[in-house]
C-alpha cells in the first residue's frame, strides 16, 4: 500500500525502495528473508579499536551474482562521511594468484584419485545415450524397411488375469 501511495501521490514510477532494518530488533529468519530480497544490503558494525566504524555492502548483480566490498568509514561533526579503508573480496577484484593451491582430496579416508589403468578403462566405457555416428544416423535417417514389429515374450508375459498368483492348474 505504500508504494501505491507514493506512486499516486508523487505521480512517478518507483524506481527503488530503501529501508533501514534493524536486526536486533526482529527474528533472524525475517532478516535473512528481506535480506535474501533485496538487491543490495549494507551492514554497519562498530569499528574495532576505536576506528570509525566498519560497513559490509553486498549487491547482487542482475545475473545473480553476489559482490561484496568492505569499508571503514567515519562520521566527521560537519556529518560529512570519510572513508578510511576500503577491501575489497573476490568476485569485486581479482584474487592473487601467488598462494598455493591446497589440494582438497589430500587427507580424505577414500582415493578420489585414478591410476591410469582405471583412467583409460573409464575412457572407454561407453555412455548411455551416447551414440556412435553410424547407429545416429540410422536412428535418424532409417533405410526403407518393411516396417516389421520384432517381438520376444519374455517371463511376464504369461500373466493370466484370471489366476494371478499362477496356482490353478487348468
Amino acid at each position: 500500500m505504500l508504494l501505491h501511495f507514493i506512486h499516486s501521490s508523487l505521480g512517478g514510477v518507483v524506481r527503488a525502495v530503501i529501508g533501514l532494518l534493524h536486526s536486533d530488533l526482529h527474528q533472524r529468519g525475517t532478516v535473512g528473508s528481506i535480506c535474501h530480497l533485496a538487491t543490495s544490503v549494507i551492514t554497519v558494525a562498530p569499528g574495532t579499536r576505536g576506528l570509525g566504524a566498519f560497513a559490509k555492502i553486498t549487491r547482487r548483480t542482475k545475473s545473480g551474482k553476489l559482490m561484496q566490498d568492505e569499508e571503514i568509514f567515519s562520521i566527521n561533526e560537519d556529518l560529512t562521511v570519510t572513508i578510511q579503508s576500503k577491501r575489497s573480496h573476490p568476485g569485486s577484484t581479482p584474487m592473487n594468484t601467488d598462494e598455493s593451491e591446497v589440494d582438497p582430496t589430500a587427507n580424505l579416508t577414500f582415493n578420489l584419485r585414478l591410476s591410469d589403468t582405471q583412467r583409460e578403462a573409464k575412457e572407454k566405457l561407453p555412455l548411455p545415450f551416447v551414440f556412435s555416428k553410424e547407429k545416429k544416423s540410422a536412428l535418424l535417417h532409417p533405410g526403407t524397411g518393411s516396417g516389421r514389429i520384432l517381438y520376444e515374450p519374455d517371463a511376464n508375459d504369461d500373466y493370466d488375469q484370471e489366476d494371478p498368483d499362477d496356482d490353478l492348474d487348468v
